[in-house]
This record gives structure tokens, sequence and C-alpha cells, in this order.
């Protein structure tokens, strides 16, 4: 097994840009470390949800660790593949419209 690491860059700069609605639907296309996953959730309240997606499970198994302090009261839905198709794989969990 590979072990993940990873240092996430620009992370305010990426997050502040989308003007985060507490209660918004948010997507990660490429969740790796969570470091942009952590500092979003923590502008969620519990009507907000979060999609987040790595095609590696050897990803996805640390950034669960690393968010589960963040998400008490806001759903977190993470999704072991590829993003792409985004439109198909959102609709498949119920989602047609998202905040950012």
């Amino acid at each position: 097994m590979t072990e993940f690491q990873h240092y996430t860059v620009m992370k305010k700069e990426t997050v502040d840009g989308l003007n985060i609605k507490p209660d918004g639907i948010y997507v990660d296309c490429t969740l790796g470390g969570a470091g942009l996953s952590v500092y979003l959730l923590h502008q969620l309240h519990e009507q907000g949800r979060l999609y987040a997606f790595d095609r590696y499970q050897y990803a996805i198994y640390p950034a669960k660790i690393r968010v589960a302090p963040c998400v008490e009261n806001v759903q977190v839905v993470f999704l072991t593949r590829n993003f792409s198709p985004l439109a198909q794989a959102l609709a498949a969990q119920g989602v047609t419209n998202v905040a950012g």
C-alpha cells in the first residue's frame, strides 16, 4: 500500500473565492489530503453538505480521519471514484444543484 502524503496550497484563496453559503452543497472533486474540505467544513452549518471525490482508497481513509472533527453536524459523502462525469456522479447521490 502506498503511503499518502499531501500539502494543501492556496487553501484560503481557493475556498474564500466561493463566498461560502453555510447551508450550501459543495463538491471537492480531488479530495486528496482534505485540506480544502476541512477549511470549507468549518464554514458550513447543519444544512450544509459536502461531496468529496477521490479515486484512491488510500487517500479517502486518512481524509475521513482528518475531516471527522469538522463533521459533527455537517453531512459529508465520500466517493471513492473519479469525479468524471461529475453531473452523473452527483445525480446518483440525488444532487442536481451545488453552490460551489
